[in-house]
């Protein structure tokens, strides 16, 4: 089975509009998330048809990637995670939410990509 961020970093490059992960301009602009965050409008990320989207297909590897995040760093639960994440006390129904953790993904698969870079 193929490592979560892998996976994920292949979902992010499809829902971006890249061909791959070793594209030039995706790793810049993932190296540009991992400065900026999600919120600051990257492609495929911007609005909540599209984000939740990418949650509905992508839902088991990014709670896969939550458990792992969560268990990283000590937390019994991913939603004690997901607590702590900025904008979480905004978040008042179900696409909010898909949004938060489709964001989570991205700027965890930017993080990534950001170390193989930086390697």
């Amino acid at each position: 089975m193929a490592d979560v961020y892998e996976k994920l970093g292949k979902a992010v490059a499809k829902q971006m509009g890249y061909k791959s992960v070793k594209d030039e301009e995706f790793v810049q602009a993932m190296m540009d998330v991992a400065r900026h965050g999600a919120s600051g409008g990257f492609s495929g990320f911007v609005y909540y048809n599209e984000t939740t989207d990418f949650y509905d297909k992508n839902e088991d590897d990014i709670w896969e990637l939550l458990e792992q995040a969560a268990d990283s760093i000590g937390e019994k639960h991913p939603l004690a995670l997901i607590a702590t994440f900025s904008g979480a006390k905004d978040v008042h129904g179900d696409n909010q939410f898909k949004n938060l953790l489709a964001w989570f993904a991205l700027e965890e698969v930017a993080r990534w990509i950001e170390s193989k870079v930086e390697a």
